[in-house]
């Protein structure tokens, strides 16, 4: 090995590293995180995949020293959130990581001793030996600061995870959509702690601040218990204005997600403007302005909707600037909606369907800039656009103003694109899906990776063609015919472009020691909506908000996008947590496909001997350029 680096947010690091040859014999990599001036023990890294023959019926994990990485990359999941109870573990400290190779215990190489616990499932142990000392990483620090103006934090709520079934069971319970929604609403919940990682503390933080503190927020979704308490006790110094939530699937009304909480600040008497869309057009907004001696100085936003499922059943974020220009942009947007809803017919009942869109001088102020200033740090920018901010109140084929920016910037990467989008729009057209494949289809130095949410989002989508050849698939029954829907591509992969769709192990596709997931709660899983251009790049960008990243956001809803230059660490912890997404619903991606095709499914099980690291090699060392896999993006052979 010759290259290995590290890089880290606040819930999880990425690690990968670089082979110049073959090594001969080698069944894997053991992985030991090591923290940098603490006292805190070297700990190898838990793995759950066993070896051929072997089985881990329960989930019990063993470490990389047993069950090595069979991979160049890897993701430590149990950076702060542990697997075997609901402990945090410490941040704001920094790691690095020592990436040993390992293969059978033979010809005179010492075995490392299993663990105390080892071994803990069925079938013959391995003995294995280090080959060589290994490299270690360079150090990373695991934190939700990067800069001292500027605060991040990502959730935890990837459902569709095997110790989460295990968990559940192991307290009597069954992995059911019932008893996951139980769990999260329930204040204090040790799952619904673990879920909602970082980002709860950030909600709530935001608002727990003294008496000489006023807040004014613009939500979308209301319907989180304890988010709501935290609203009211402040009463006197907080305005909100709420829009109106989706239909229910089981009638016409409208808002039926929020009615009970709007309900609830009306009768505290909290300063709530109803801003009722009831139509096609949303009020997308999640952000919280901070304001003290009527100077606004602080604001929180993201993609994070104020119900349990948004804290806990999607992939989401959230952003805390700290800088008054940018703060007083977002309060100017604020009066500017509220103003706005003035104009609005009051729906009687509020449930009701109405003809209300935003104003022309509402979208005749977003179509500009609304700020574009430097952070403490003298070096990152951040550029502030609202929507809607076209003159057109429908969705319209000509690039809005915000997206003219956007693209503009992904058209100058020169090494990667990443994103993680909800459902922009059918088949990424006419937004940031389309771009970025249209980037690297351009340009094949160009390194694009995308995880998205909805399977009609994927870019090789096509409407269901209905077949009746009496085979059965993961498709959806159409009862009229008792045909079968082809199922949605899960895999977009051309040369340098690759593109997932969240995806869980169903009763079909189960392999090796694994079982039937849980995929979803509500619509979104993956709910983020992120672009990160060239993160190892002193020029990266990243661009993260409310915003869909597709047109319809732009010309119909109330959205709030941040574009934020020059901040390589910032650009690289948004960056791992999309990484995160992608690595995990890629192999339930590529399992739904394989059955999608009726192929045969991978075996669930590490492999015996070195024939896994040789398709690696083949695949990954010996290209040209540096930015045609993560590996040789990540962990480069040669000096950047």
């Amino acid at each position: 090995m010759q290259s290995a680096r590290a890089y880290a947010n606040n819930e999880v690091a990425f690690i990968a590293w670089n082979l110049t040859e073959l090594i001969e014999g080698c069944l894997g990599f053991e992985i030991t995180r090591i923290y940098v001036g603490s006292e805190e023990p070297p700990r190898v890294l838990a793995s759950w995949v066993p070896f051929r023959g072997q089985a881990n019926p329960h989930w019990k994990p063993q470490t990389t020293s047993v069950w090595p990485v069979q991979k160049l990359c890897w993701r430590d999941l149990t950076l702060r959130r542990r697997r075997d109870s609901t402990g945090l573990r410490p941040s704001d400290v920094e790691v690095k990581y020592r990436i040993r190779p390992l293969g059978r215990a033979r010809d005179g190489r010492e075995a490392i001793p299993p663990g105390r616990d080892a071994p803990n499932y069925d079938g013959e142990p391995i003995a294995l030996a280090a080959l060589d000392e290994g490299v270690e990483t360079n150090v990373v620090r695991v934190t939700s600061s990067y800069g001292t103006d500027l605060r991040v934090a990502f959730t935890n709520g990837i459902l569709s995870a095997q110790w989460l079934k295990h968990a559940l069971e192991e307290g009597g319970e069954g992995l059911t959509p019932k008893v996951v929604r139980t769990h999260i609403a329930n204040v204090g919940d040790p799952l619904r702690k673990y879920l909602a990682g970082d980002v709860l503390d950030f909600m709530t933080g935001a608002l727990a601040t003294g008496d000489d503190v006023t807040n004014k927020l613009a939500l979308y979704e209301l319907g989180d218990t304890e988010l709501a308490d935290a609203i009211k006790a402040k009463r006197r110094q907080i305005s909100v204005i709420l829009s109106n939530s989706s239909k229910g699937r089981d009638g016409e009304d409208w808002d039926q997600g929020n009615a009970r909480f709007r309900n609830d600040l009306h009768e505290h008497r909290i300063e709530v403007q109803d801003r009722m869309f009831n139509n096609g057009h949303i009020g997308h907004n999640k952000f919280v302005i901070s304001v003290k001696d009527d100077r606004p100085f602080a604001v929180l936003t993201g993609s994070t909707n104020w119900t349990p499922t948004g804290l806990c059943g999607q992939s989401n974020n959230v952003i805390e600037i700290r800088h008054p220009d940018i703060a007083t942009a977002y309060a100017d947007y604020w009066e500017r909606l509220r103003q706005d809803t003035a104009g609005f017919k009051r729906p009687v009942p509020l449930s009701a369907s109405t003809a209300n869109k935003q104003g022309a001088e509402l979208r005749e102020h977003n179509a500009r800039t609304a700020c574009d200033v430097k952070l403490a740090d003298g070096k990152t920018r951040v550029r502030v656009w609202f929507s809607p901010n076209t003159r057109a109140t429908t969705k319209k084929a000509a690039l809005p103003p915000d997206l003219a920016d956007v693209y503009s910037r992904m058209r100058k990467a020169n090494e990667a694109i990443f994103f993680a989008v909800f459902m922009p729009s059918r088949s990424g057209k006419l937004s940031i899906i389309e771009e970025a494949i249209d980037v690297g289809t351009k340009d094949s130095s160009v390194l694009v990776y995308g995880a998205v949410s909805d399977p009609t989002a994927m870019p090789n989508y096509v409407a269901p063609q209905k077949v009746d050849d009496g085979d059965e698939d993961d498709g959806e029954e159409d009862p009229s015919t008792k045909r079968r829907k082809i199922a949605p591509p899960a895999l977009y992969d051309t040369g340098n472009v690759h593109v997932i769709r969240a995806a869980a192990l169903g009763h079909d596709d189960v392999v090796g020691s694994f079982e039937a997931e849980l995929l979803k709660l509500g619509n979104a899983i993956i709910h983020d909506k992120i672009v990160v251009i060239d993160p190892l790049s002193e020029g990266c960008t990243v661009i993260v908000g409310s915003h869909n990243l597709g047109y319809k956001a732009s010309y119909e809803n109330d959205e709030n996008l941040l574009v934020i230059e020059g901040n390589p660490r910032l650009a690289q912890a948004y960056a791992v947590h999309i990484l995160d997404l992608y690595d995990h619903y890629r192999f339930r991606a590529a399992q739904a496909e394989m059955h999608r095709h009726g192929r045969s499914h991978w075996e669930g099980t590490l492999e015996i001997d070195d024939g896994w690291l040789r398709s690696y090699v083949k695949q990954d060392v010996k290209r040209e350029s540096p930015t045609t896999s993560l590996v040789s993006y990540f962990a480069p052979l040669a000096n950047r």
